[in-house]
């Protein structure tokens, strides 16, 4: 049975967790105690402004070991930067998010591991409930508005606090 989305409201309080020493964990020592490097692949449609975000996911995730990479094959996140402007932009997604179920499951047999699947951009901000719905295996669904709050996204989508998915779409 699929864990219940967490619906994050974009409140200020710090993400927490005890480390094996007891202490407090945040969302970024949490993400960066794993010393791995980690494959990102961000596949962005639309405008300037989505290339410009794309990036700055990028950026945001660097620190914490993910690199992108040209293909989602074995990445250990993928990222649809989504444009709900583009003609079809959801049946896009979709059609998308259904070949990324293949790897996601791929890696898992394969490997062991696991592959997160992220929406974010627009379509996710106007579809995100829907997105949840119809695609349990998507991880993380975000809008324009929360990329500062992405490595506590990915930390909690990893299991650092326990099987989560997570929905974050508030302006």
């Amino acid at each position: 049975m699929d864990a219940e989305p967490e619906r994050h409201t974009g409140t200020t309080d710090p993400v927490e967790n005890k480390g094996a020493a007891g202490n407090k964990l945040s969302a970024s020592a949490a993400l960066s105690a794993t010393p791995n490097t980690k494959k990102l692949y961000i596949r962005t449609w639309g405008c300037q402004m989505n290339v410009y975000d794309s990036r700055r996911m990028s950026d945001i995730l660097a620190p914490f070991g993910y690199q992108e990479v040209d293909t989602p094959e074995g990445a250990d996140m993928v990222i649809l930067n989504t444009c709900h402007i583009r003609e079809k932009a959801t049946e896009k997604v979709f059609s998308e998010l259904g070949r990324l179920r293949e790897h996601k499951e791929e890696k898992a047999k394969h490997d062991g591991d696991k592959m997160l699947i992220a929406v974010a951009g627009c379509v996710a901000q106007a579809e995100g409930d829907f997105i949840m719905e119809r695609a349990p295996y998507v991880d993380m669904v975000f809008g324009p508005q929360t990329y500062h709050e992405l490595p506590e996204m990915v930390a909690k989508a990893t299991d650092a606090y326990g099987p989560k998915r997570v929905i974050n779409t508030e302006f």
